[in-house]
Parts: C-alpha cells; structure tokens; sequence
C-alpha cells in the first residue's frame, strides 16, 4: 500500500485519516463466530456513511458522513465540531429477517450425547468417560445405583479427575482400572466415585466377566503382634472381579474419546 502525498491538514480535513487493520482468526480464543442471524435492509443505506457498534446486539450508532475531530476521536459524536456536514448521531435497531439456530461444535454434541447417555444408563452398565488427563485421557467405570444421572445438590466433592460442584450433572461410577497400559483387559476396583454425566462418551458397552484369584502376602500372627518368632510368610488368595472388551468395542472407545475431545 503506498503513502499518501499530502497530510490531514494539507487536505484541510477531506480524505482518508488513516486505515487500521484488524486481523481476526477463524478460530481460537479471538476468533468471531460468522454464523450470524440475517437482518433486513437499513432504510436510507446509501445515505449513510459511519456506522458503529455500540455494545448493543442488533443496534448501531449511525451519521450521515464520519468525522475526525478532538471529540469525535475520543467517542463523544454529540459534542461533534463538525455536526452541521457530519449529521447528528442516532441510534438505530437492526430487524433480523428469520431466527436461525447456529450449528453446534463437536464438542457440544459430544456433550449433548453424553447427558443422553447418562440419563438412560442403568445399574452395571459400562461407561467411557473422557477425564482429559495427560496419563489417564480416559477411563471406563461401572455405573452404581439405578437412578442413573442426577444434579450434584451437596458441596463440592474432588474426584480422582475433577473437582464437582453444585449443579453438575453426575453419574455415580466404580472404577474399572487396566492391568497393563493399553490392554483391554481391566480389573474392577473398590474406587466409587462420580463423574460429569456430560463427559460420558460411549454406554452400554458389552464386557466379558471372568473371576480371578489374586495371591496376596501376610504375616503370621506372631509377627502382627511383634512377637519376634521364626518369619512365617502366608499366601492369601483374594477373588477379583475381571472384564475384557474386544478390538471393535475399544476401537469404537477411542474414536468417541477422540471426537470428543
């Protein structure tokens, strides 16, 4: 872009001031949704040469012709020096022509179908649950009761994954915790906890249970009591609840988690 030839007051007044540019991205953090409701059409358009937004949905503050003096720089079009060429400021409300509902993110409708989940889970249906760790991304749990979801109305409870507040919508769990990173294979814990009901991912997921016996070392009563007696280890075995997924089943768990995240 080239520079101008002649200065504001070279050109006493007429003229471009000067040009700024915004850059806005089309995604992140300062991003502007685009997907916005139509509006009909300004009578006397033509006419009208500023236009600003003044904090308002669907209002404008419009003039006739825009102006760069002391007052108008810093906001105060009313006090406008040049009002007689520039036109008086007002206000005018922008008719939208239909209502149309803005489209929902992935993650909204990751949300939207975990509350669905939730709201139908039953007592010992499986759940995966996204918990957005960087060790434990997600987790599968053991749904507890037969109420299925409903509203945290206690104070605020920590979680292994989260802190839960009053009004999040929960659905009680009990951990099914892998034996191996990345296996298929999980074994159900004594850990009984809630989660978002909007974080539940997949539902209904079909297991396979098998009982296991886990030996577990213990020390003899004399040495429980501090009696200083010949060590005698004993081997306890302890039933542990163990359930498998297959391939297709974690397959469709990962790409749910993915989707959702």
């Amino acid at each position: 872009m080239t520079t101008f030839y002649k200065d504001f007051h070279a050109k006493k007044g007429a003229g471009v001031h000067r040009r700024v540019f915004h850059y806005v991205p089309s995604h992140g953090d300062d991003a502007v949704d685009r997907n916005i409701r139509g509006c009909g059409t300004l009578q006397g358009i033509k006419q009208i040469h500023q236009m600003l937004d003044i904090g308002k949905p669907g209002r404008l503050m419009i003039r006739t012709r825009s102006c760069h003096c002391d007052s108008c720089w810093i906001g105060r079009y009313a006090q406008c020096a040049n009002k007689k060429r520039c036109g008086d400021p007002r206000e005018v409300c922008l008719q939208p022509k239909a209502h149309r509902r803005l489209a929902e993110t992935p993650a909204e409708i990751a949300a939207n179908t975990g509350l669905n989940i939730s709201r139908e889970a039953q007592k010992d249906d499986i759940v995966c649950v996204m918990v957005r760790q960087e060790h434990e991304p997600w987790m599968l749990g053991r749904v507890c009761g037969s109420l299925g979801s409903h509203e945290l109305k206690s104070a605020a409870v920590d979680t292994p994954h989260a802190t839960l507040v009053p009004g999040d919508v929960v659905l009680e769990t009990r951990k099914l915790e892998p034996i191996n990173p990345g296996t298929k294979v999980f074994d159900v814990t004594t850990k009984v906890f809630p989660v978002r009901a909007k974080d539940v991912r997949l539902g209904k997921m079909e297991v396979e249970y098998k009982q296991v016996r886990r030996s577990r070392r213990g020390r003899s009563a004399p040495q429980r009591l501090g009696m200083h007696s010949a060590p005698r280890i004993s081997m306890q075995n302890e039933a542990t609840q163990r359930c498998e997924i297959s391939s297709a089943t974690h397959a469709k768990m990962l790409a749910s988690v993915l989707v959702g995240s």
